[in-house]
């Protein structure tokens, strides 16, 4: 019975090895090799993952086959569970490689920390704004699969009852040879990544749950020659922020303040048609055109707008719960605070980070029902707090929007692009034949924002409240349509225009209109509003910019791993953290990838700005 398993699982484990080399290989349009022999190398690593992901199915079956002869007495159940074994094991690494491949064709990164952490995080799952659709769709994928396998496990059953069509020997030879291939891709990527072949590297990245490979002391000790690029990895220690007391002067008055953040929002939704009230209101105000978050994620586009800090700086600050200076001024001053938001607290991490120490009863989420519509009764219920607060106390108020979320979200009486996309299904979805439809979903999403802005404003204004509250109005990041190639926010190492130019509007009681056209940052919001708080402590002993007046030498953005620094001619990205090889990625002003040719005369250009950005880095922490 167990040498018919054995017979019945070869050829199974055959087919599926097939299966996934065919699946493995829709990776391959994202690797882009540009030479014979990184085609090689990726046909390599393609063949050689496909038998080490499917190798922990065979040699569990293996053992479990080997358990069972060593009982008195077989039973077909037995059977039955090494087939079972077999089947689910194998099962579960084709699901896992397709739902990978489902997340890069999206989003251009597989599973990692930041994947792994958005499925864990209370709060998480919710803010991908997945439709009912979609999780009908992945059921229906996910059954799929495992009538496919259950399928194949059948006709091997059935074609190996009168004939071996794999022998032992051919097996164990093959998985073998597989497993040797694998060894010489991985020994090219560890010397590739010690050396700084970067073509290798970014072929080999494309590549899911890959290991990653690197043979630095082995390498070193034989006399090979390293890269000459230094990892830069920093962002970790002990927090020391501020560098000193925060003095402040008493003002006769303390102005209302009331930070209006809206999700992926960038800075083309700004116009008469698309937000109409957003654009009058931007007329009266103080109005910032070049305006650039400190991230394209959400976790450090906040970060920046309340500590003025670069995006490294997250991590440290996050793990060991700092408050913003700018949030504890605020309570020092006893303002009156009402924070709301219709995602969560909770992911993004503002519980740990922006409003750490802030009493749960100001802590207002609406986590449940569709996004515009959450976003109605949050603009409901703050001006049924603002109706409540104190009038002789100043009061603090924090909304963040979340229609312009994918799915891009907004009730019908608010289309003003009648040709969308009607459902955003997110298993299926056909980004570049869709992707004018789903762009104008997040203007209708946008729109709907606008009208519920548009709404507090009404109330501010009718009840005499501008004339001491300043009021801004911005993009925790923004968002792109595939005008270079992506779609949504977050790429890694891309930082293109559409996703980190956002709209920076702030209305300041006293302050003529201005049309501010020089470029500006997040990292100069807590400067901004800290000096009409009374503060009197120099910026740099708090943040790493002056106010949204003052003028930027370069700006830096960043994401979970990389850092991007902005100069007039260039954008230079590289990564932060060990979670990838270190390599420098230039851009030009337009986010053209710079020739070869030109990149060493201009990262020569670059180097004191990102000798500067490292150090600027380092400034609030204390290395462990």
């Amino acid at each position: 019975m167990m040498l018919q398993a054995n017979t019945v699982l070869r050829t199974y484990f055959t087919i599926i090895f097939f299966a996934v080399f065919a699946l493995m290989s829709l990776f391959w349009q994202y690797a882009d090799p540009n030479t014979l022999s990184v085609k090689l190398y990726m046909l390599a690593a393609t063949t050689g993952y496909a038998v080490f992901y499917l190798l922990p199915a065979i040699l569990i079956s293996k053992i479990v086959i080997w358990s069972l002869k060593l009982a008195k007495n077989t039973h077909k159940w037995h059977l039955w569970l090494v087939y079972f074994v077999a089947w689910f094991l194998s099962s579960l690494a084709i699901l896992a490689i397709y739902a990978d491949y489902k997340l890069f064709q999206l989003y251009e990164y597989h599973f990692n920390g930041f994947v792994w952490n958005l499925l864990i995080t209370p709060g998480g799952v919710e803010a991908l704004g997945a439709t009912t659709d979609t999780m009908i769709t992945i059921v229906l994928q996910v059954v799929a699969v495992l009538s496919s396998t259950i399928l194949v496990l059948w006709l091997a059953q059935r074609v190996s009852e009168k004939k071996s069509w794999v022998s032992k020997r051919l097996f164990v030879t093959f998985i073998n040879l597989m497993l040797a291939v694998l060894l010489v891709e991985e020994s090219v990527h560890a010397y590739s990544k010690y050396v700084g072949k970067e073509d290798y590297l970014r072929a080999g990245i494309v590549i899911p749950f890959n290991l990653n490979s690197h043979g630095t002391h082995f390498l070193k000790r034989i006399g090979i020659k390293p890269a000459s690029t230094k990892d830069l990895k920093f962002g970790k220690g002990k927090v020391v922020y501020p560098l000193s007391k925060i003095e402040t002067k008493p003002l006769d008055e303390y102005p209302n303040i009331i930070m209006l953040v809206a999700e992926s929002f960038r800075w083309d939704l700004l116009d008469p048609e698309i937000t109409p009230n957003l654009w009058a209101l931007s007329k009266k105000s103080v109005t910032f055109n070049q305006h650039y978050s400190g991230g394209n994620r959400t976790r450090m586009g906040i970060f920046s707008m309340f500590y003025g800090l670069h995006a490294p700086y997250w991590y440290s600050f996050e793990e060991q719960r700092v408050a913003p200076v700018l949030m504890n001024v605020i309570r020092q001053k006893n303002y009156q605070l009402g924070l709301y938001t219709s995602q969560s607290f909770d992911y993004p991490e503002l519980r740990h980070t922006t409003f750490v120490g802030i009493p749960e009863e100001d802590l207002h989420e609406i986590k449940s029902g569709v996004a515009w519509k959450r976003d109605v009764d949050n603009v409901t219920n703050i001006i049924n707090h603002l109706e409540q607060t104190n009038k002789n106390k100043p009061s603090y108020t924090f909304m963040f929007f979340e229609s312009t979320h994918a799915p891009y979200t907004f009730p019908e009486e608010d289309v003003i692009r009648p040709d969308y996309l009607k459902e955003m299904n997110y298993a299926k979805l056909d980004l570049l034949n869709n992707v004018d439809l789903i762009h104008n979903r997040y203007i209708n999403a946008a729109h709907h924002v606008d009208k519920e802005v548009g709404r507090l404003l009404d109330y501010l204004k009718q009840n005499n409240k501008l004339d001491n509250t300043i009021v801004l109005f911005t993009g925790d990041h923004g968002e792109e349509f595939m005008e270079k190639g992506h779609w949504g926010h977050g790429h890694n190492e891309a930082f293109p225009e559409q996703q980190v130019h956002v709209p920076m509007i702030m209305w300041m009681p006293g302050e003529k209109p201005q049309q501010i056209n020089t470029k500006t940052s997040h990292i100069q919001i807590p400067q901004t509003l800290l000096a009409k708080l009374g503060v009197t402590t120099s910026y740099k002993e708090h943040s790493l910019a002056g106010d949204l007046f003052s003028a930027l030498p370069y700006l830096v953005m960043g994401n979970y791993n990389y850092v991007s620094i902005f100069d007039k001619n260039y954008k230079v990205t590289f990564p932060f953290t060990a979670s990838d090889y270190f390599h420098y990625t230039l851009y030009d002003k337009n986010d053209m990838k710079v020739l070869r040719s030109d990149k060493e005369p201009a990262m020569l250009e670059l180097k004191p700005s990102i000798d500067n950005v490292v150090e600027e880095s380092k400034r609030f922490l204390k290395q462990l």
